[in-house]
Parts: structure tokens; C-alpha cells; sequence
């Protein structure tokens, strides 16, 4: 990868997309199974090697690295995927030989722990029976059989939650050391940007054929420097998701800076494209049966997760980069 995907990349980019649209389309949002996901399509993920994209091929994984981990969770960022393919990909990383296999497989649910001041919110299906915890420092798995869980409502319909007062005293498994966050960050990040191109492809596929007064809205300014806008802001954040990851792959010193900087950026496009694309659809776009308003809740969930806005500014601000 030379600042942006080619050749392979591309082929893995290009696999994911069509493997996803048949898998876990947006049009799920108005069936009748659900959004979350399910046994059936989680065991899909796992048997295609989806979950172990950055996993060594001596720990099963697929051996390839963070670039294609982003490019990969770009694309199920573009169709609102669940949080559940985010977690299990960064659990495959943290569980030992006994529970790796069936995580990789899919054949072991898990969700996403997200710590809420005195509680942690489990992101994800109702059948997970395991949860990742990712810090800075570290991650760890942890058992839910047996524990007293509460459903609660989710504005997200992309993304299941339930709560619980602890976490076992006991993981069952962990591991220390940056590398998580860094694949989780990374993840969020590339998932955000998937959102932000989504929402840019949604007002200009309907700014070429939604007319008012005999003319497409398309030929508005009043329309089209929007447009543009959210062009840019997706330009800016995909540069910087290519070039963290880069950085990431080579083991630069100042790579926790760039993907720092990538969730920033990936953040701000997200929502505001998001919401650029429901104010540019007029009445249509606040409908339930419209794809518009998934788009906006499911960033406003990804931009609380692994970096927000004051704690990454915070960051950058002392931050050093190479010379």
C-alpha cells in the first residue's frame, strides 16, 4: 500500500463488499429478522476468515495486517455493520488456544464491553456468550453465563445493548500492551469513514434524479457545495485511516499519533455527512423507511467508542511525530 490501496488490497476490498451485501445488506433494516447478527451469518464471517484478517497464520489468522483489517471494516462500516464483527475480530486477538478457534469460527458470540461510569454496556446480539474489554493498555475476555444482564433500548438499530453492575472477577483471557486499541481504533475509524462515503453516495444518487421547479436538485448550488463539502471531509478522513494504517504496518514510533488523528477526522466527516445527507434529502430523509437516519445513529455509537472529540484533541495537541 502506497498511500492507498492497490492490487491485493483492492481484491480484498472488492471480496469484502460483495460477501457483505449478501450477507448483512442495509435493506435488513426493514425485514423481519432483526439487525443484529445472527448465528447463521456470524458462522458466514467465520468461514470465510473475515475475523482473523490481522491474526498471525501461526495463531490461525490469515497473517495479513492493519491495512487490510481497515480496508475490511470500511466496507462494513458502509452497510451499517454490527459491532459484533468489530469484536469478534479483536477477541480472536486476546483468547487463548481453547477459545480462538471457536471465536474465529463464529461458532463462539461475542460483544463489545464499553465501560459507562459505574456499569459497562454490552454491544452487540443477545447470544454472545463472551465480551471484549480493549484499554490502552490492554484487553481481556470475559465470560457471560451466568450473569445478571439487563436488556435496554438502543437508538442505534444496527447495534444491540444490555447492561451489567461488573465484570467477572476472573477473565478468561488476556492480553497487554497498545496493539488492541490500536486494531480497535483503527476499526471504528474505518467503519466511520465507510459511514461518511455512504451517506455521500446516498445524496448524490437522489440529487440526480429528485427534481424540483423542472430541474434535478443536483444542479442547486444550494445542493451541490454541500456535496462537495462532504467529498472533502471523506477525502481527508480516507487519507488519514490509509496513512495510519500504514504507519501501523510499518511500526512507526508516532503511529498511535496518526490513528489518533485518523479518529478524529473519521469522527467529524461521519456525523457530519450524516446529518448533511438527511437535511439535503428534505422530508424523505427523517423516515423511518429511509436509509438516512441508520447511517446517523449508527456513527453517533461509533464516534463514543475508542476516542471522542476532547480525550483525541487532548492527545494530538502534545503529540510528537517523526522526523
Amino acid at each position: 500500500m502506497f498511500l492507498a490501496p492497490d492490487g491485493d488490497e483492492l481484491e480484498i476490498t472488492n471480496a469484502a463488499a460483495d460477501f457483505m451485501a449478501g450477507t448483512i445488506p442495509l435493506e435488513r433494516f426493514h425485514g423481519r429478522n432483526g439487525m443484529d447478527l445472527t448465528t447463521g451469518s456470524r458462522l458466514a464471517f467465520g468461514e470465510m476468515g473475515w475475523f482473523g484478517l490481522a491474526l498471525p497464520e501461526t495463531r490461525g489468522g490469515a497473517g495479513l495486517g492493519p491495512v487490510e483489517h481497515s480496508l475490511f471494516f470500511r466496507e462494513v462500516g458502509r452497510l451499517c455493520g454490527p459491532l459484533d464483527i468489530l469484536a469478534q475480530a479483536l477477541a480472536a486477538h486476546v483468547a487463548d488456544e481453547d477459545l480462538r478457534p471457536g471465536i474465529l469460527s463464529g461458532e463462539i458470540g461475542v460483544a463489545l464491553a464499553a465501560p459507562d461510569r459505574d456499569f459497562y454496556r454490552l454491544l452487540g446480539a443477545s447470544s454472545a456468550s463472551l465480551a471484549v474489554l480493549v484499554t490502552r493498555e490492554g484487553a481481556q475476555l470475559q465470560a457471560l453465563d451466568g450473569m445478571s444482564i439487563e436488556t435496554r433500548a438502543s437508538l442505534d438499530p444496527a447495534t444491540s445493548m444490555r447492561c451489567l453492575s461488573a465484570l467477572p472477577a476472573t477473565p478468561a483471557a488476556t492480553t497487554s500492551g497498545p496493539d488492541i486499541w490500536a486494531l480497535a481504533e483503527l476499526g471504528a475509524a474505518a467503519m466511520l469513514v465507510g459511514l461518511a462515503e455512504a451517506a455521500l453516495d446516498m445524496i448524490v444518487d437522489y440529487a440526480k434524479v429528485r427534481e424540483t421547479f423542472g430541474r434535478k436538485i443536483g444542479s442547486y448550488q444550494a445542493v451541490r457545495h454541500p456535496c462537495a463539502d462532504m467529498a472533502l471531509d471523506v477525502e481527508a478522513a480516507r487519507c488519514q485511516l490509509w496513512f495510519a494504517a500504514a504507519a501501523t504496518k510499518e511500526r512507526h514510533a508516532d503511529a498511535p499519533v496518526h490513528i489518533d488523528a485518523a479518529k478524529h477526522l473519521a469522527n467529524t466527516a461521519a456525523i457530519d455527512n450524516a446529518d448533511r445527507n438527511i437535511q439535503l434529502h428534505g422530508g424523505i430523509g427523517v423516515t423511518d423507511e429511509h436509509h438516512a437516519h441508520l447511517v446517523l445513529k449508527h456513527a453517533l455509537l461509533l464516534t463514543k467508542l475508542f476516542g471522542t472529540k476532547r480525550p483525541l484533541l487532548a492527545r494530538l495537541l502534545d503529540a510528537r511525530l517523526e522526523g
